[in-house]
């Protein structure tokens, strides 16, 4: 079994050699990374390895976020040019972890080529001081994601619970051999014929706040990627433009308000079960690193 990784990334050196290295750690053969304009020395990290001979670079330029056909481009070449069985489209702030700790065992005991994996959002109390490293910091999760729908008026209905408290759609590990494309956001995959996911006991660990620079940053470009995308419905996105939206109207702590807990609730939430502490994700980077 070969098993190939897409990476859509920008802007992500605080996190993509850990990303990296884990998921080489884990069972995937090739990385096919999109560089989509990256700033901060991204860029640079990847192409080391692609001088190790483990990864491609493809540069996309185009700021207006069609991440599905950019990784259906790259998840096709993936089967057609580097002969992958299975196809984990990934972003820079997740880690794919199966109970075995090597996804090809975990894949094999798959009921279908669509493998349904839930994500764990990872995280912190937005006025907690900002400083450390990421991994330290984002060690808690809720013990139940909140379930809820989409709020009618994304910029002024209020959510049920911080956003990382929420029951957020799961993603998809694709096999090769039939597919067509990724849907926007990796959540999904069409095949030639018609194919049902399956739930896996494989999980995402999100990572998508590690300061407030750099998620201030991540909304900005993310909110005006969507802008300039003229083909997707406006409601894709949508928490990308209400936090565009908060940080215009109001300040970085509203908006973070919105995505994360307060320390005084983080610390009530422990205390009633809601929210656990789970170190699995750093135990195993920081092994990475031993």
């Amino acid at each position: 079994m070969k098993l190939v990784m897409t990476l859509l990334v920008k802007n992500e050196c605080d996190i993509i050699r850990q990303n990296i290295e884990f998921h080489l750690s884990s069972g995937v053969d090739y990385i096919i990374a999109i560089d989509n304009g990256s700033r901060d020395g991204t860029r640079d990290i990847l192409v080391d390895y692609e001088r190790r001979g483990i990864a491609t670079v493809i540069d996309e330029p185009r700021q207006n976020y069609a991440q599905s056909e950019w990784v259906t481009a790259a998840a096709l070449r993936a089967r057609d040019e580097f002969d992958a069985d299975w196809i984990l489209n990934n972003d820079a702030d997740e880690f794919w972890l199966g109970p075995s700790g090597d996804l090809k065992q975990d894949i094999l005991s798959a009921a279908t080529g669509k493998l349904i994996c839930e994500r764990r959002n990872m995280l912190y109390a937005w006025d907690d001081e900002d400083s450390g490293n990421w991994i330290d910091k984002a060690r808690y999760r809720v013990a139940e994601p909140v379930s809820f729908t989409k709020p009618r008026d994304i910029f002024e209905n209020s959510l049920p619970a911080p956003y990382l408290y929420l029951g957020l759609p799961s993603k998809m590990l694709l096999s090769a051999q039939g597919l067509k494309s990724v849907s926007q956001g990796n959540h999904d995959g069409s095949y030639e014929t018609s194919m049902k996911g399956s739930k896996s006991s494989i999980r995402i660990y999100h990572y998508p706040l590690r300061s407030k620079t750099q998620f201030r940053e991540k909304v900005m470009q993310g909110a005006e990627a969507y802008a300039r995308n003229k083909e997707l419905p406006p409601g894709m996105g949508w928490h990308w433009r209400r936090w565009y939206h908060l940080l215009q109207i109001q300040d970085l702590d509203t908006m973070l308000s919105d995505v994360l807990p307060s320390s005084e609730k983080l610390r009530r939430d422990r205390e009633s079960g809601i929210i656990v502490e789970d170190n699995t994700m750093r135990s195993y980077l920081m092994s990475l690193t031993a």
